[in-house]
């Protein structure tokens, strides 16, 4: 390359970005903000804090575990004899039941096959002070960052973290069953 092709080049990007500052440059103009092309609202999922929950049981595939709070460490009533560990027990309810708000994908779904609630991959049910709940664990969302769940009762579809999916592939595991 010559030093006269450099200069050439200089020049040209000078002239280019003067031509972007004096004509095209605008500072002053209000940049577009994209708008979702869909509403997602956020609310509580589960009105129990972590705490207040005092026993889970998870179904999948024809396999159940039960789990019951003791203190502050979990049990595991069935399957008897099953070695699964306190912790990651706790780590799956601390994930059903986050603090912060959820995200509401549709509050009246009518087809729930989109989901993959229409069969769902597990079936949980929370039991706690004054309450007690069903939660189905569908499919994941297209992004794979979180899956879906709607509470038995309700149409009303959230999105979840996929941690809640993840804890409950180890529980299963831990409890002697594998997926199917």
């Amino acid at each position: 390359m010559t030093w006269r092709r450099i200069a050439i080049y200089y020049a040209l990007g000078i002239a280019l970005g003067g031509y972007f500052f004096l004509v095209e440059w605008d500072p002053a103009r209000d940049k577009p903000i994209p708008t979702p092309s869909r509403v997602v609202t956020q609310s509580r999922f589960l009105p129990v804090s972590r705490e207040d929950v005092s026993e889970l049981e998870l179904r999948r595939d024809g396999a159940t575990v039960t789990c019951r709070r003791e203190g502050e460490r979990w049990i595991v009533i069935e399957p008897a004899g099953a070695k699964v560990a306190s912790d990651l027990i706790t780590s799956f309810v601390e994930n059903l039941t986050p603090e912060r708000e959820v995200q509401i994908i549709e509050t009246a779904a009518k087809d729930l096959s989109l989901y993959g609630l229409d069969q769902p991959s597990a079936t949980v049910t929370v039991k706690g002070r004054n309450m007690l709940a069903t939660v189905l664990l569908g499919g994941p969302n297209p992004t794979g960052t979180a899956i879906y769940a709607r509470k038995e009762n309700s149409l009303q579809v959230v999105l979840l973290g996929t941690s809640v999916s993840y804890y409950e592939d180890l529980i299963f595991e831990a409890a002697g069953f594998k997926r199917k």
